[in-house]
């Protein structure tokens, strides 16, 4: 009986530690490092959080891209905006590639014909020119069409077209970069009225803004202005002004022409001389033609020669 008790002592022992080992284990269960995985989030409040966060992105990107005073982007090099009014906006166009930088294999440069002119007509006395191009074909310019002007050649003329009344000045630049030179373009208008406009643009240099330069211009309704394109808006160094020298209206003729010696730029009409102005701000630079609407629905000119000669 002594031994039966004992071994029933042990057992009971035994079965005291195991308890105890057990409750050991669970104790020791609760203290184990917590999971890196977070617990599953509720799909609606997962939405809405996400929703939150979208809208506060969003908000702080128009914040910054619409702060006050915000200013249109610089125009590419063969577009820009503002055309008869300095105080009217528009905004840029993307520009086609710009003119070649030499002359082209297939390009002809030859002298300009010579009317009979009056002696006191700037082209009188400046003898052959130095580029002139009748327009067989359009190897000299980067012709190109976008939402606002086209420029293409057709039956030997530069086809000027500017589609919508949207204050739009649309150019194209050509190759030749000159300092001192007197600049003639010969053109005739079809549809137009009011301050739709044409007209070249000299010493134009390429800036981190596009192009910038001067833009001589005469309109439909027999004016004439002379601007400075700085990248941003236009400097009016002469205002629209009227003169009895330019044929205005549609379907008239007219031969516009601009001497830039030095700072001195002299604007020619039909070969008289109807405005001066001085500004030195820019020495030489491409040339090229402009084109824009105001007032009508394609608005078109035709060019039937452009030519420069160097000064003396």
């Amino acid at each position: 009986m002594s031994y039966g008790r004992m071994e029933m002592m042990q057992i009971h022992r035994s079965l005291i530690v195991l308890a105890l080992v057990a409750v050991g284990l669970v104790l020791v269960g609760c203290n184990l490092p917590a999971s890196t995985e977070p617990p599953p989030l509720d799909e609606s409040a997962a939405s809405t959080a996400g929703a939150e966060t979208i809208i506060a992105q969003l908000t702080v990107v128009v914040e910054t891209l619409t702060p006050e005073g915000i200013e249109s982007p610089a125009p590419e090099p063969t577009q820009t905006p503002v055309l008869s009014d300095p105080t009217d906006t528009a905004e840029p166009t993307t520009a086609p590639t710009e003119a070649p930088t030499e002359l082209p294999a297939t390009a002809t440069s030859t002298a300009a014909p010579t009317p009979t002119l009056d002696a006191n007509d700037p082209r009188a006395g400046l003898g052959d020119a130095a580029f002139s191009d009748s327009f067989s074909d359009g190897s000299n310019w980067p012709l190109y069409t976008d939402d606002h002007v086209s420029f293409e050649v057709k039956d030997s003329k530069l086809m000027m077209t500017a589609f919508n009344p949207d204050k739009y000045n649309g150019w194209m630049l050509t190759w030749p970069v000159v300092s001192d030179f007197y600049i003639e373009m010969l053109a005739e208008t079809k549809q137009c009225s009011g301050k739709d406009q044409f007209g070249v643009m000299v010493r134009a240099v390429k800036t981190e803004k596009g192009y910038i330069g001067y833009l001589y211009g005469v309109s439909c309704d027999g004016h004439y202005s002379l601007r400075r394109w700085d990248g941003q808006k236009y400097v009016q160094l002469i205002d629209w002004t009227p003169s009895e020298q330019l044929n205005a209206g549609a379907n008239q003729t007219n031969r516009i022409g601009l001497m830039a010696n030095g700072n001195k730029f002299s604007l020619y009409g039909n070969g008289k001389l109807i405005g001066e102005y001085q500004d030195d701000t820019h020495p030489e630079g491409r040339f090229g033609v402009f084109i824009g609407s105001a007032a009508t629905s394609n608005v078109q000119v035709l060019v039937d020669e452009i030519a420069y000669w160097d000064l003396p």
